[in-house]
């Protein structure tokens, strides 16, 4: 545990300086969305731009992860070398990426309320929105949704990105060019966008993953007019993609260990 304990702070090291900037863009991004809020604009745009500061984290840790292992692949005969299997290593790596995710997401989050409270008392003077104590209540009841939602999504994305660049580095020995490589990510790629998107479609996947239905309470949304939405899941689904990014870490680390050469 101590060795692995070393190898995180080794990521720490490695990301600090790209993961300080980022931070230092994320707050001074923050504080411009929040001045718009309250000096310029339509109520609601400032909103928006924070809507997509948010959702833009489901890619934080694949870009995180991409950047990290670009780096090390400059360096493999001294990454490779330490004394720790390819899972202790991606892992690592992972656990890095998945702290500067939080934090990150976090001081987004804290931003975007911020912001949507100033423009919600927007809409309160001009009477656009008369039920805006209910809908403060329904993001207060429901954000963790929608926050537990895009970590899961970062995370299956982070380890496809991880996988892609894995599978990459491994042909190195045999396809000599770059762009031969490429193709490699590319068909890798493809597996979870357009293969498991094709699965979707068939009655093999409705098999597979639909059971367990358990649908969420709407509570604190049942005060409000023209809300007619049931949001549910399927345990099965969650098993499915769990089992997926499982599968997906367990390759590339064992392509770490067995195909990516010096």
């Amino acid at each position: 545990m101590g060795e692995w304990v070393s190898l995180l702070k080794k990521e720490f090291k490695m990301a600090r300086p790209r993961v300080l900037w980022g931070l230092v863009v994320l707050i001074v991004a923050g504080f411009v969305d929040v001045f718009l809020a309250y000096r310029f604009g339509r109520p609601g745009a400032a909103t928006v731009l924070a809507f997509m500061a948010v959702t833009f984290h489901i890619f934080y840790l694949a870009i995180y992860m991409l950047k990290s292992l670009s780096s090390e692949w400059n360096n493999a005969h001294l990454w490779l070398h330490l004394p720790r299997s390819g899972w202790s290593l991606i892992s690592a790596k992972l656990a890095s990426g998945l702290i500067a995710l939080l934090v990150s997401f976090g001081i987004t989050c804290i931003f975007s309320l911020w912001v949507v409270a100033i423009d919600l008392n927007s809409f309160a003077q001009f009477n656009v929105l008369p039920q805006i104590e209910l809908i403060w209540s329904a993001i207060l009841h429901y954000g963790w949704m929608i926050v537990l939602l895009i970590i899961t999504s970062a995370i299956y994305t982070g380890l496809w990105a991880m996988m892609i660049s894995v599978a990459m580095a491994s042909t190195r020995n045999f396809i000599k060019k770059e762009k031969g490589r490429f193709f490699v990510g590319v068909g890798v790629f493809l597996i979870p966008t357009w293969g498991i998107g094709a699965l979707q479609n068939t009655s093999v996947y409705d098999l597979l993953v639909k059971w367990g239905t358990v649908n969420l309470p709407l509570t604190a949304l049942n005060g409000i007019e023209n809300v007619h939405v049931q949001p549910a899941f399927h345990v099965g689904e969650i098993l499915f993609y769990t089992l997926v990014s499982a599968a997906v870490f367990y390759l590339s680390g064992w392509l770490l260990d067995n195909k990516v050469e010096v």
